[in-house]
């Protein structure tokens, strides 16, 4: 898929021509219905993921084709789609469903303009989304003592997983798909070169360039992985089944998230939610939203504060620390506060390295 810069340079460029009288050609008449099956081929040849395709084939055939199939794909018109929009959220419809129908119909008008070259223009490219209005985000961040809590009740299987992703942000999937092979315990990195496709039961490339990368691993995680391998039957992936197959993820969040959430007594977040966590961490740490968006595999690092960081207390509280000082010229003070301790999240879990630990410490 070509980006939306080329989009809107070949929108232009097609304006120009019409308002110098130039007569622009269209190689073929597709209806709506015609376009949306050459967008749906094209996404299968560059091997999209089998969940965005799924989600591709029910809006369309549960939304857009039903409503706008038969018609020709350049006779769409901004107020036909806004006035149906509008009598879906009438209908009872969420605001978040209704988004996701404009997502979905505007990436498949762009594959008209850009790819088939049936349309002069994408109506819906700067079509705004529907504020969802009191509706909660559907993801959080483990605050340090969370985190600290998870992994001294994880087992040394659990603690490779869950320390891989809450210090990397690494994606569950990638996860799945890493092999021993991407993994240099000697430099500390590790190489992000695809994911496990569950649905499709297949390796897929990551979501975009951005995705493959190389990440640094701490000494905590080089140390977790070591013991890891050495408890784990020799084979390709660093996390498999008993007979060397990729994980289920539902398996994984049944037999090993569930009970670890309820073991330490944390908050019932997903595990995807370890992704937000290491972008919070993060940036409570100080670190840009340049180099965390590129840890994460983004090219965009305004995804970071706008989808990913979340505020924690202990971050709050150390702005305030680091504002006084500054104005009064004091020490910023360490000090405990409700939510999180202000202790450095990598120092304090070196000293929690299983759940053997904790008891001792409760006990």
């Amino acid at each position: 898929m070509r980006r939306r810069k080329d989009a809107e340079a070949f929108e232009r460029a097609q304006r120009d021509k019409l308002s110098k009288g130039t007569y622009i050609a269209r190689a073929a008449r597709l209806t709506v219905k015609e376009l949306a099956e050459a967008f749906l081929k094209e996404c299968k040849l560059r091997n999209r993921r089998t969940s965005t395709l799924l989600n591709y084939q029910s809006i369309l055939n549960g939304y857009i084709l039903p409503k706008f199939g038969h018609r020709g794909a350049e006779t769409i018109r901004k107020e036909d789609v806004k006035k149906w929009l509008a009598e879906l959220l009438e209908g009872g419809k969420s605001a978040e469903l209704v988004n996701r129908i404009i997502r979905v119909f505007r990436t498949v008008l762009f594959h008209g303009v850009t790819e088939c070259e049936v349309i002069e223009r994408n109506v819906l490219q700067r079509f705004r989304p529907f504020p969802k209005s009191g509706q909660r985000l559907s993801r959080d961040a483990f605050t340090e003592d969370e985190v600290t809590a998870l992994l001294a009740a994880a087992d040394p299987h659990e603690r490779a997983l869950i320390g891989l992703l809450v210090f990397t942000g690494m994606r569950p999937g990638e996860a799945f798909a890493l092999r021993w092979e991407d993994v240099d315990l000697t430099a500390g990195t590790a190489l992000i070169t695809r994911t496990w496709d569950w649905r499709g039961k297949r390796f897929t490339q990551p979501k975009t360039a951005a995705g493959n990368r190389t990440i640094a691993l701490s000494g905590y995680l080089v140390q977790t992985l070591e013991q890891h391998r050495k408890l784990s039957q020799a084979g390709e992936l660093v996390f498999a089944t008993r007979n060397g197959g990729p994980l289920n993820p539902a398996n994984v969040r049944s037999r090993m998230w569930l009970p670890l959430i309820q073991r330490a007594g944390v908050r019932k977040l997903d595990m995807y939610s370890l992704r937000s966590t290491r972008a919070t961490l993060g940036r409570v740490a100080g670190e840009s939203a340049h180099n965390m968006s590129r840890l994460l595999g983004h090219s965009r690092s305004t995804l970071i504060d706008q989808v990913y960081a979340r505020s924690l207390p202990s971050g709050m509280a150390s702005a305030v620390e680091r504002v006084t000082s500054r104005v009064l010229g004091e020490q910023p003070k360490l000090r405990v506060i409700e939510g999180g301790s202000r202790r450095d999240i990598a120092t304090s879990l070196l000293d929690v390295p299983t759940a053997a630990t904790a008891e001792k410490a409760t006990g």
